[in-house]
């Protein structure tokens, strides 16, 4: 089978025949995320190849993502939130919608936490996959914000306003079994690598067409853009409301 890689210093992809793993590579802050790369994700989506089926969203180390990289709030990243947020939105969302516009079938394969940021980059695959120790939180309203990155608007999908609130509101972790019994996660597995080997080769018994017009179907029927607009809309009255200004 043929491999070839793809990396920056934060994300390394990997294409091994119709498989592409996007691999966030950056353990020693228990992978947290930065605009950088979001913007890099939302890249990487947008060209992936024809010829890959199945993409796999991983995280290296003992954590799936820690959610934003706290030391990012400051500097460039500051000016921009307070003096013209909308554009810094849109281009954060990308990087996480692009996974419901791709035709590829997206599995999230989530060890370690999953917060923030992290649980929403899961939540923008087709499937997840979680390892037992795996523990999911929304923890933007400690710092006075809420998920703007496509996370709520899947999260009511799956468990409903009520528990959605619940969850965002007091930022209490979700536990993997408690996320595959109220329908977050597909499969809790102990060795989730295995069990995402297993749907792939499960999956590629079904046919591609088929497929991604499931996908297409299914996605159209969850939700529309409404949601992502009302996150963007929303983050900026909340941004307004810490820096003392007006939403642009």
């Amino acid at each position: 089978m043929d491999a070839r890689s793809e990396q920056s210093a934060d994300i390394v992809v990997t294409v091994e025949g119709d498989c592409a793993t996007v691999n966030l590579t950056r353990p020693h802050v228990r992978n947290a995320q930065t605009p950088e790369m979001w913007n890099q994700l939302a890249e990487i989506g947008r060209s992936m190849s024809d010829d890959v089926r199945f993409v796999v969203l991983r995280g290296e180390g003992e954590d799936f993502s820690a959610g934003l990289d706290r030391q990012a709030l400051a500097g460039p990243m500051i000016d921009q939130l307070r003096d013209n947020p909308q554009p810094f939105i849109a281009a954060a969302q990308a990087g996480f919608a692009v996974w419901s516009h791709i035709p590829q079938t997206v599995i999230a394969e989530v060890q370690g936490n999953a917060i923030g940021a992290g649980f929403q980059l899961a939540l923008a695959s087709d499937v997840i996959i979680a390892a037992s120790n795996a523990r999911f939180a929304m923890r933007e309203t400690s710092l006075g914000l809420v998920p703007d990155l496509g996370g709520t608007g899947a999260l009511v999908d799956a468990i409903g306003y009520r528990r959605t609130f619940a969850l965002c509101a007091t930022g209490d972790f979700l536990s993997a079994d408690q996320a595959h019994q109220w329908g977050v996660v597909h499969q809790v597995a102990d060795d989730a690598s295995a069990a995402v080997t297993a749907l792939l080769d499960q999956l590629r018994g079904v046919d591609a067409g088929a497929l991604g017009d499931l996908k297409a179907l299914l996605r159209t029927v969850a939700r529309d853009q409404q949601s992502w607009d009302a996150e963007r809309d929303v983050q900026l009255r909340r941004l307004a409301a810490l820096f003392g200004s007006a939403p642009t």
